[in-house]
């Protein structure tokens, strides 16, 4: 099947988004990864076998969660060097780096990168590469993770909704709407099988922002005073309830979801004041 290029780059749309929307998420994936694995509370374990009398063990983690931030923050790092014409390998996570340090260490990097990423995605060798790093899932506990393989095994905890508008591929009511976090845009993905659309909200001038918004809630209009109930219509002309049913049953007042308008009652009430003269 001929799958049709991103204008100026190499790679078709679906492969594009999607490599930009890892690259987007790695800073707060790689933050998500430090949160779990609380340096000052907890400690990596499952390599060496320790022993200790002390009750004041920290809480065992699994070392993939170290391997994992240190390994997208590394690779990352190293990208952010090469776009700016630095020939020098990418640093990791200092040790014991807390989640908002190591997520703006991260942000930092991604920021050099997405500046340029349409002069990357237009280089066969260099896209490849970064592919390679970004968007590969190799499963398992792999010799070095990406920021796709991080992301299968720890989920961003996110609450995406349904749109209200059909894809604009399919044309099916299947679009997933991912709410845009820390200054991201918001993403839309078709959840149909075989249909690969995505988009964020900043893509093809902001279209999809107004297609797929939430829609306005119904407008909520204050109770205006001079829709009256029964026994405030009754009470105002000084009549009975069932005289003003009475008006209603000789078609002289029409109430409204049950209520009647102020200046209707004080009419039929002046008109019978007038035949009783």
């Amino acid at each position: 099947m001929q799958v049709e290029a991103r204008d100026a780059v190499l790679l078709c749309e679906s492969c594009y988004r999607r490599l930009r929307r890892h690259l987007e998420d790695a800073a707060d994936l790689v933050g998500h990864l430090r949160s779990i694995a609380d340096p000052t509370k907890a400690a990596a374990y499952d390599r060496v076998r320790v022993q200790s009398s002390s009750i004041e063990i920290p809480a065992p983690v699994a070392a993939d969660l170290i391997d994992a931030s240190n390994d997208i923050t590394t690779t990352l790092n190293m990208w952010a060097n090469h776009v700016a014409g630095e020939d020098r390998p990418g640093a990791g996570l200092p040790a014991g780096v807390m989640a908002d340090a190591a997520h703006h260490i991260v942000q930092l990097a991604v920021d050099v990168i997405l500046e340029d990423l349409d002069a990357l995605a237009n280089d066969s060798h260099q896209i490849g590469a970064l592919c390679d790093g970004v968007v590969v899932v190799n499963g398992g506990a792999p010799e070095v993770w990406t920021v796709a393989d991080a992301a299968v095994r720890w989920p961003l905890e996110d609450s995406p909704r349904w749109a209200h508008a059909a894809c604009p591929k399919c044309d099916l009511m299947a679009v997933r709407v991912q709410p845009g976090r820390n200054g991201r845009p918001a993403r839309y993905r078709c959840s149909t099988e075989g249909c690969d659309w995505e988009a964020n909200s900043n893509d093809d001038g902001g279209l999809w922002a107004s297609v797929f918004a939430e829609p306005a809630p119904a407008e909520v209009r204050p109770h205006d005073p001079r829709w009256l109930t029964l026994v405030d219509a009754a009470r105002l002309v000084e009549r009975t309830t069932g005289t003003v049913r009475r008006w209603v049953q000789q078609n002289l007042l029409e109430p409204q979801l049950g209520r009647y308008w102020q200046d209707d009652v004080l009419a039929v009430a002046a008109l019978k004041k007038g035949e009783a003269a």
